[in-house]
């Protein structure tokens, strides 16, 4: 979970699913689109993508962090 207080971080506004696999080679980003799903595998493009993700990882709350947040959102309804 992002918190709100994290302010913007990228794609927030299309589905990514990044399918990595042992060998990088093989990796596949599945965005989707208005049009319907798009499929990425070009290796610069998912370098992009990797680096998003991990943008978005570190931007998360920890797991205690988010269970903590829900409650107090939880509370104040």
């Amino acid at each position: 979970m992002i918190s709100f207080d994290a302010g913007g971080f990228p794609a927030p506004d299309q589905s990514i699913l990044y399918a990595g696999t042992v060998v990088q080679e093989l990796d596949t980003v599945q965005l989707d689109t208005a049009d319907g799903a798009e499929f990425i595998d070009a290796p610069n493009q998912l370098v992009n993508y990797r680096r998003r993700l991990d943008l978005m990882d570190q931007a998360a709350l920890s797991p205690a962090a988010s269970r903590d947040f829900i409650s107090r959102i939880a509370h104040d309804l």
